[in-house]
């Protein structure tokens, strides 16, 4: 294939315009701290002057380049200093240019060897110095520690790719051919992808005069892409934990995360949401409501329809006790009874640790606050593995069917129609009316919203910051960025992409809405022995299990009650949640 030089590389694009628009957020981000506090650090005020100084040099010449592996790269391979061959090149919304190059031929050549070191560099997570300027011009940061470090990796990738004569260009080509229909102008292929192919096909020794290179390429860009068959176990990356960071097993993120609905959906409970839209239902078909023909008719109707594909009342209790640890749910379900008291133990701690570190700024020095952050760290792990080991089996699930049950409420709830019926301005309306009405009396509404979003809040910035409870050193919040809350990018809410600052506010919130008082609070903050646990529920025989549960011993080894029969005090349980 020829002028494989018009390939468009899809991420070297993507990740230049990310890193332009990661230069003006940072540099919004530290304005809007310094307005705020009328002054930024040393070190804050010397950032914000490099990334002003990059901005502009960029806009003079048209926006160059900001992307700092392709700068580092250009500037090494440019370098008339530099022991390698000099080569000059450009690119245009990931499409590369050389206006040395003598011929289309050459062009090609040097297409695959860029964008293959380029690909290799990025595949492997190369450390970069950040930019600066130069003379004028952009240039990578000489002085910085990274700057010998992207030198060391460089030499190894140049090598790679020289090393084989004509494979890169041979593998780009058949990647070009496979990923353009319609011709080479379409072919859009990602450096990292293409490094990947040629990784794999070194490793198994395939050389470029090899007659079926081209099914080669194809099999192994499948393998990349992930197509049909999954990746061997072999090629999987394992990641080891800190054996200093972590006691038994580490943290899964997911899992975390998945907890968010069963306290969203455990508010809703409380609130009876799940009981009113039955009624509404009900009413609905006793033609008791007054809604003629429309959206939230039909809405109803689907609702009742699909009754026998969602959980029943004791089903989601039943999962309530197996995270939550509420004292809920059907017979012989192993009870989360550690939950409550380690979500308590992590609320109040991020809690105690932003006010001491006020007050010590009034009266003290800040030494207390940053011991305070092993003790924060300590009960975030404890939560995080708590978490981690009862997100198996069905839980991942039932969260998402939770997940969108509730989606699914708050559509029909929120309708025009229906709200009007009822004479109500929100869906809170809707719900206390019909819950004062029909079910006995209407719930704080307030409270339980608060609760909902805070602890979706919460579970949201465990699952986004795992190596903060995995890093000895690293500490849990920077009180910094709580102090002087960052900007947010568009889009992003604090459920979705929350900050050190929104965690403090949420565990205020959810301490507030709870009603602790301060003494309960400085009591939950305080360290203690982490409980006894596993990273995988225990298999238990059968016959042992019917004779604990017998011995009335159910609950021994397994997390459950003691009674493990879903009753509390030796009466039976009915619905508690926040």
């Amino acid at each position: 294939m020829a002028d494989i030089f018009k390939i468009k590389f899809i991420d070297i694009d993507k990740n230049e315009k990310d890193a332009y628009q990661h230069l003006l957020f940072d540099i919004a981000n530290l304005r809007a701290r310094r307005d705020k506090n009328k002054e930024l650090s040393e070190a804050d005020m010397l950032e914000l002057r490099r990334l002003k100084a990059v901005r502009d040099a960029g806009r003079r010449v048209g926006r160059k380049y900001f992307d700092p592996l392709f700068v580092a790269i250009r500037a090494a391979l440019n370098s008339a200093d530099s022991p390698l061959r000099q080569v000059v090149f450009d690119h245009a919304d990931g499409v590369f240019d050389f206006p040395n190059a003598q011929n289309d031929d050459e062009r090609n050549n040097e297409t695959a060897r860029i964008a293959l070191v380029y690909g290799l560099l990025e595949d492997n997570k190369t450390p970069v110095p950040p930019l600066v300027v130069v003379q004028g011009a952009i240039a990578p940061d000489g002085t910085h520690p990274n700057a010998a470090k992207f030198k060391e990796a460089l030499f190894p990738a140049l090598g790679r790719a020289d090393g084989r004569q004509g494979l890169p260009r041979k593998t780009l080509e058949s990647m070009a051919e496979a990923l353009s229909p319609n011709g080479l102008g379409d072919a859009g292929v990602s450096a990292k992808e293409y490094a990947e192919i040629f990784n794999k096909l070194v490793d198994s020794g395939v050389a470029a005069g090899d007659p079926n290179l081209n099914r080669q390429v194809l099999e192994r860009l499948d393998q990349v892409q992930e197509v049909g068959e999954p990746k061997p176990m072999h090629e999987f990356e394992i990641s080891l934990p800190d054996l200093e960071a972590t006691t038994d097993f580490v943290i899964e993120a997911d899992h975390c995360k998945l907890f968010g609905s069963f306290i969203f959906a455990s508010a809703f409970e409380e609130l009876r949401a799940f009981q009113v839209v039955d009624r509404l239902v009900e009413m609905s078909q006793r033609g008791e409501l007054p809604l003629i023909r429309g959206v939230a008719g039909t809405q109803l109707y689907s609702y009742w329809r699909e009754a026998p594909n969602r959980m029943r009342e004791d089903e989601r209790q039943s999962f309530y006790a197996m995270t939550l640890g509420l004292p809920t749910g059907q017979p012989g379900v192993a009870v989360n009874i550690e939950f409550q008291d380690l979500w308590l133990r992590f609320v109040s701690s991020v809690s105690s640790l932003v006010r001491e570190s006020r007050v010590d700024q009034l009266l003290r020095s800040t030494l207390p606050a940053s011991i305070n952050q092993q003790q924060v760290k300590k009960a975030a792990r404890d939560l995080g593995m708590n978490m981690t080991a009862r997100g198996y089996g069905m839980v991942f699930y039932a969260a998402a069917d939770l997940q969108k049950q509730i989606n699914e409420i708050i559509t029909l709830l929120g309708d025009k129609e229906l709200k009007a019926a009822f004479g109500a301005r929100d869906m809170w309306g809707v719900i206390d009316q019909i819950a004062q009405t029909e079910l006995g009396g209407a719930r704080n509404s307030s409270k339980y919203r608060m609760l909902a979003t805070s602890g979706a809040i919460i579970t949201s910035w465990m699952a986004k910051n795992i190596n903060r409870m995995l890093d000895p050193t690293m500490p849990m919040i920077d009180l910094r960025s709580v102090e002087n809350p960052p900007s947010r990018l568009r889009g992003q809410t604090a459920v979705t992409t929350p900050t050190d600052y929104d965690l403090v506010n949420a565990c205020e919130m959810w301490l507030a809405d709870s009603a602790m008082g301060e003494d309960r609070v400085e009591q939950m903050s305080q360290p203690r022995e982490s409980p006894a646990q596993t990273g995988r529920p225990i298999q238990i025989p059968s016959v042992a299990r019917d004779l604990l549960e017998g011995a009335g011993l159910g609950g021994l080894g397994m997390g459950m009650a003691a009674n493990g029969n879903g009753r509390a005090n030796g009466r039976a349980s009915r619905y508690h949640g926040y």
